[in-house]
């Protein structure tokens, strides 16, 4: 797999298709701001992005796996997508502009878990 054959979801999609009921899981990934942060996105289940490959198969497997960082241009969600995939993921996405694009539209968060 290649890094333009992940999904890339715009918050806005992200968005609708929780509101449309849609089977989609967001991953957080972030790495550089995670430990201070004390909000998610809603829904959202914390992978460790250091350990991830221990963490990422134990993930819904009927649902899409949107992973979201906290890097420019998707870095650690991309590259944790692309290892999801060629280990037996079908269904990958990352989120475009990752938390910070998420926050900035002002789409529901929950407390971190």
């Amino acid at each position: 797999m290649a890094w333009d054959d992940v999904s890339r979801w715009q918050p806005v999609d992200l968005f609708a298709a929780f509101r449309m009921g849609d089977r989609v899981q967001p991953v957080d990934v972030r790495d550089l701001t995670w430990r201070e942060a004390e909000e998610q996105v809603r829904r959202s289940i914390r992978v460790n992005p250091m350990d991830f490959e221990k963490e990422v198969p134990g993930l819904p497997p009927d649902q899409e796996l949107v992973f979201y960082c906290d890097r420019p241009g998707e870095a650690t969600s991309m590259k944790i997508a692309l290892w999801a995939f060629d280990n037996g993921r079908s269904r990958v996405g990352v989120l475009v502009g990752g938390w910070d694009a998420w926050k900035a539209a002002g789409y529901p968060t929950e407390p971190k878990g």
